[in-house]
C-alpha cells in the first residue's frame, strides 16, 4: 500500500511538471519554431519563409504541456511586400521540444 501511494504521488508530480514545462522558455520555443518552419520548406524552390517585412514570430503564450507560438510569413512571389499578402499561423512546441 505504501509503495502504491508513493508511486501515485510521484506520477502526479511528474505529470504536473510536464504540464507546466518550465524548460520550454519563450526563446527556446521561438528558435524551435523558426528552425522547424525553415526546415519544412528548405527543398521547395519558391516556398514559404520569414524574409518579408514584419514577418517572423509575433508572440507566444504558455499552454498546457508546452507553448503556443504565433508566426507571420509569406509564400511564393508576392506582388508587393505588404501585410495583406502575408499569412499567419500558430505552432505548438511540446514539452519534448517538438513542433506541431
Amino acid at each position: 500500500m505504501g509503495k502504491a501511494v508513493i508511486s501515485l504521488i510521484a506520477l502526479i508530480v511528474l505529470s504536473a511538471g510536464m504540464m507546466y514545462s518550465p524548460w520550454v522558455t519563450e526563446g527556446f520555443a521561438k528558435r524551435r519554431v523558426i528552425g522547424a518552419f525553415e526546415d519544412q520548406g528548405r527543398k521547395v524552390q519558391d516556398g514559404c519563409g520569414f524574409n518579408c517585412k514584419d514577418c517572423g514570430v509575433k508572440g507566444s503564450k504558455k499552454a498546457p504541456f508546452g507553448r503556443m507560438v504565433s508566426i507571420e510569413y509569406a509564400c511564393g512571389l508576392l506582388p508587393a511586400d505588404s501585410p495583406e499578402f502575408h499569412q499567419r499561423g500558430q505552432r505548438f512546441v511540446s514539452f519534448l521540444g517538438t513542433v506541431h
